[in-house]
C-alpha cells in the first residue's frame, strides 16, 4: 500500500511540474517591438592622410570610442532602421611634426623633427561625437547573432587637446592650441556577423584650421580609421 501510495505521489508530482512548465512557457512572447544596439564600444587604428612632405607616423595612432544610439525601427520587420547617438571618444595621433608656443607672445610654431632624437611626440583630441546611421541587420525577438551593416555620417565637437613631447632630458605638454577645427564629420561604416564588428571611418574635412600652415604652405590632412565595434543592449 505503501509503495502505491509513493508511485501516485511522483506521478502527480511529475505531472504538476510538467503543467507548471507548460504554463511558464506559455506566458513567454516574443517582444514585437524590441530594440537593437543602443550601446557601443570600440576601438581603432587611425592614419593620418594627405601628410606634407618629410611628415610620418611613428607609433599606434588610435581611437576609443563609446557611447549610445537610440534605435529608430522603419519597418514592422524592424531589419530596417535609422540611429541618432550620442558618444564620447579620445584619439592620439604619433607624429614627426612638433608644436610649439612661444611663451610671450603665444604664436603657435610647427616644425618637422627630422634629425631630433626624442622618445615620443604625439597630439590628443577629446571628442563629443553625434552619430547618424542608417542600420540594416538580420535580427529577429529571438536571434541575437545575426549580420549587420550600418552606415552613416558622424559630427563630432573638439573640447579639448593635448600636444606632448618628449625626450630623455624635457617632457612639455601644450593644452587646447587653437590649431584643431571645432568641428569634425566623418563617414562611418560598421559590418559583420555577432557582437564584434568591422569598423570604419573617413574625415570628410581637414583635421587642422586653415590658418595652420608649414612653410608657408597650407596643410589638408585627413584622418582615416580601421578597427572593431562592439554593439550590446
Amino acid at each position: 500500500m505503501k509503495q502505491i501510495f509513493f508511485n501516485f505521489l511522483i506521478f502527480f508530482s511529475i505531472t504538476g511540474l510538467a503543467q507548471q512548465n507548460i504554463s511558464v512557457d506559455s506566458l513567454y512572447k516574443p517582444d514585437p517591438h524590441y530594440l537593437e544596439d543602443q550601446f557601443y564600444f570600440g576601438i581603432s587604428y587611425t592614419v593620418l592622410k594627405n601628410l606634407p612632405e618629410n611628415m610620418i607616423q611613428n607609433g599606434f595612432s588610435n581611437n576609443i570610442k563609446f557611447g549610445f544610439i537610440r534605435d529608430i525601427p522603419l519597418n514592422e520587420r524592424r531589419n530596417l532602421g535609422i540611429g541618432l547617438g550620442l558618444g564620447l571618444s579620445w584619439e592620439t595621433y604619433f607624429q614627426n611634426l612638433r608644436v610649439s608656443v612661444d611663451e610671450q607672445t603665444g604664436k603657435v610654431a610647427y616644425e618637422i623633427l627630422e634629425n631630433i632624437s626624442y622618445k615620443s611626440n604625439s597630439f590628443s583630441l577629446n571628442k563629443i561625437d553625434l552619430p547618424f546611421e542608417i542600420r540594416w541587420r538580420g535580427s529577429t525577438p529571438e536571434k541575437y547573432k545575426f549580420w549587420r551593416l550600418y552606415t552613416g555620417i558622424t559630427a563630432s565637437y573638439v573640447y579639448k587637446t593635448k600636444s606632448n613631447f618628449v625626450t630623455d632630458n624635457i617632457d612639455i605638454t601644450y593644452q587646447n592650441i587653437k590649431i584643431i577645427r571645432n568641428w569634425l564629420y566623418g563617414i562611418n561604416i560598421s559590418a559583420g556577423y555577432g557582437t564584434w564588428n568591422f569598423n570604419f571611418y573617413y574625415g570628410l574635412n581637414n583635421l587642422l584650421k586653415d590658418d595652420v600652415t608649414l612653410n608657408g604652405k597650407n596643410l589638408d590632412v585627413r584622418t582615416m580609421s580601421f578597427g572593431f565595434v562592439y554593439y550590446f543592449l
